[in-house]
């Protein structure tokens, strides 16, 4: 009895495993953060562009500190930008449509691998190899109701198919 017991329950549990989308066991991705070496002045210039790598002109740019807006400026023709008085610290760059965090240096402190300017990619998130964002396991199962069916129609059938063998043996 206590050996059917066990694997009632570890059918229960393996099913109720292949019931969870991919991303419940994910770890929350990190923002990547680039390294970005300041110029004299604490002048910060960067370059907005779309996921295509074509520049976007008459963005308007937010530097920010936490919640803080610390610079707001705007993109030329050529998507560049440029903020004067930022110190060393992490930053969020942002515009309407994307952002990166960047940890600011100063020019004589800043790593070998900084980059001497911001890139900021506008436009959609591109999800390359990934399953989507972490909170859309309702989307997850609309787009793919065939492997949700055969989730459930598995998770009802292995506990009864547990319980007809035990009633089978005369238990």
């Amino acid at each position: 009895m206590k050996r059917t017991s066990l694997g009632t329950l570890a059918a229960a549990v393996a099913s109720l495993g292949m019931m969870l989308p991919p991303p419940t066991f994910a770890a929350v991705p990190i923002a990547p953060t680039s390294d970005v070496a300041l110029r004299a002045g604490g002048l910060l210039v960067g370059q907005v562009i779309d996921a295509q790598g074509v520049a976007q002109a008459k963005k308007v740019v937010s530097i920010r500190q936490g919640k803080h807006e610390v610079v707001r400026t705007t993109t030329d023709k050529n998507g560049v930008f440029a903020a004067q008085g930022l110190r060393g610290g992490q930053y969020d760059v942002v515009t309407q449509d994307g952002g990166c965090t960047c940890r600011l240096w100063a020019a004589d402190t800043a790593p070998p691998a900084a980059r001497q300017a911001a890139l900021v990619v506008s436009g959609g998130d591109v999800v390359r190899g990934q399953f989507g964002p972490a909170n859309s396991w309702v989307a997850w199962i609309k787009a793919h109701p065939y492997i949700t069916a055969g989730t459930v129609a598995a998770a009802v059938a292995v506990p009864i198919a547990f319980m007809d063998d035990d009633f089978d043996n005369g238990s």
